[in-house]
């Protein structure tokens, strides 16, 4: 474990989203701007702005949060739930509202055409990390991804993508505030950043669900449960011997000297350390699809009810329960001291009993969507191949649209899905592609294989989007996912790198 000292300085230089918990909010927005042209030396000189300490004469340090900044008000907002449960009250809704700003690859070029007297070394980045500077839709045929048609989506053109602002609150008109002080600090009204065409002036909207549906997305269930925990910057709970640990060196979420790259003596540019990479995939989800999968194969697949076969196919109960805990299927994020204790448990379990053998996926098919995106073989999140290792994220996103209310309705709704990582082809590229994508990944002796995640999993062919429920029994045991509409449908997104604060304030921006 690090000092203290080393702890404290992350803090300070972490952009504040930039962890297990990352910023609080009930509202958040992603604003997606590009550059002029004209005005490189500008932005790079307004960009410092951003950072610079305030605290003399506002009550929030910068407009760019820090984890340390970020730290502070999950503090306050602790200290009145505590404060509220030891009334029995409900906690007031704190006034908080935070900022992070990462870039896309061309963004890095606009910005160095804008700091002649400095170097980026953006060639070196090409080759260490190739994913992004190509761009998500560079990756289209890699990741399955299918073509953005609709033309007045602001993914239709990601060339002129630059720069992404991920702004974060507990009301919609805190994070419009922050968001337009941002915007006047970045000179948008002198066109020095400009809205990217499409959307509503450059903006992705999102919500927390309300009442009991708070911490759910649209399919009803618990969302960002199995964080990792980062060394030195989360507390990292005493588990009993033998449990389930997600505590995940620092390198692999966020880059340092020590981050996997493809070849050893390729190093990455000094100021990228301590930033992070950023992966935002807009995904419209239909609920209406997903309950009829759901009512109409439960009984063939010999689940006890709908209910039964969702929670096989996410690999949890709506709860945020293991599907191998149905004692805890009811446990709630916001539940009684006693649930929350419950839930502290959530993630120590296997996905099998311990006197049955893990490839049996009887309790917890092979293909559930959490089996498929965090394969827990061993109990050490750091060990096993470095595939394995390598393939961590912290998902950091929020829902959008409005909640589904009864069967027919089929307003636009879904997740704006944001991860960070310290490698995009390690990390998010690896898990879509050898494990969501992959029919045969978990390994089993089906000769079909267990099929792609039924969530999120993607396909170009049609026969091949199906997934394996009723192991053991593969004559009837696949069932076969919707293709027209999918359950999930991507809807644009991009690969961005959210430099850490003494990038900004140091290299990235001019005097």
């Amino acid at each position: 474990m690090a000092s203290d000292a080393k702890a404290e300085k992350l803090e300070d230089v972490l952009q504040g989203d930039i962890w297990s918990r990352g910023f609080p909010k009930y509202h958040e927005t992603y604003y997606l701007f590009q550059i002029n042209p004209l005005k490189t030396t500008e932005f790079a000189k307004n960009l410092k702005s951003l950072v610079i300490d305030k605290s003399q004469v506002t009550n929030k340090p910068s407009l760019i949060s820090s984890l340390k900044m970020v730290k502070g008000d999950w503090e306050k907002i602790d200290a009145e739930k505590k404060r509220a449960e030891a009334a029995h009250q409900e906690p007031q809704k704190l006034p908080v509202a935070n900022a992070l700003i990462a870039f896309t690859f061309k963004g890095l070029k606009a910005l160095q055409a804008g700091l002649p007297k400095k170097r980026l070394s953006l060639a070196t980045v090409q080759m260490t990390d190739k994913a992004f500077s190509g761009g998500m839709k560079a990756d289209a045929d890699a990741l399955s991804d299918p073509s953005i048609t609709e033309t007045s989506s602001l993914f239709a053109n990601t060339e002129v993508i630059h720069g992404l602002l991920k702004v974060a609150g507990n009301s919609r008109e805190m994070v419009n505030d922050l968001l337009n002080e941002i915007k006047k600090a970045l000179k948008h009204h002198d066109k020095v950043i400009e809205d990217v065409p499409g959307g509503d002036k450059g903006r992705i909207d999102g919500a927390t669900r309300e009442g009991d549906h708070r911490g759910k997305e649209h399919f009803g269930f618990e969302d960002a449960i199995s964080q990792p925990l980062m060394k030195d910057i989360d507390t990292i709970p005493t588990l009993p011997s033998g449990a389930f640990s997600m505590v995940t060196d620092p390198e692999i979420l966020m880059v340092t000297e020590e981050t996997h790259r493809p070849d050893p003596a390729l190093k990455r540019p000094d100021w990228m350390h301590q930033g992070s990479f950023l992966v935002f995939r807009k995904l419209q989800q239909d609920v209406d699809a997903f309950n009829a999968l759901c009512d109409q194969n439960y009984a063939n697949l010999g689940c006890q009810n709908a209910s039964h076969l969702s929670a096989k196919l996410m690999g949890r109960w709506p709860s945020g329960a293991p599907i191998t805990m149905p004692e805890f299927a009811t446990v709630h994020a916001d539940g009684t001291k006693e649930e929350m204790e419950k839930r502290k448990r959530l993630n120590d379990f296997s996905y099998e009993p311990v006197d049955r053998p893990p490839s049996t996926g009887r309790l917890c098919p092979l293909v559930a969507h959490i089996r498929k995106t965090n394969p827990r073989e061993r109990v050490d999140s750091n060990s096993g191949d470095i595939g394995h290792r390598l393939a961590k994220i912290i998902r950091n996103g929020i829902p959008y649209g409005p909640d589904w209310k009864q069967k027919g309705d089929s307003a636009k709704r879904g997740l704006l899905f944001a991860c960070y990582q310290g490698s995009i082809d390690d990390a998010f590229r690896f898990m879509q592609m050898a494990w969501c994508n992959e029919e045969k990944f978990p390994p089993f002796k089906a000769q079909g294989g267990v099929g792609i995640d039924p969530i999120v999993g993607q396909h170009q062919h049609r026969e091949k989007m199906k997934s394996l429920i009723l192991e053991g029994d593969e004559k009837k045991g696949y069932l076969s996912l919707p293709v027209n509409p999918r359950l999930v449908t991507f809807q644009g997104g991009e690969y961005f790198f959210a430099p850490s604060i003494k990038a900004l304030s140091e290299v990235l921006s001019a005097d």
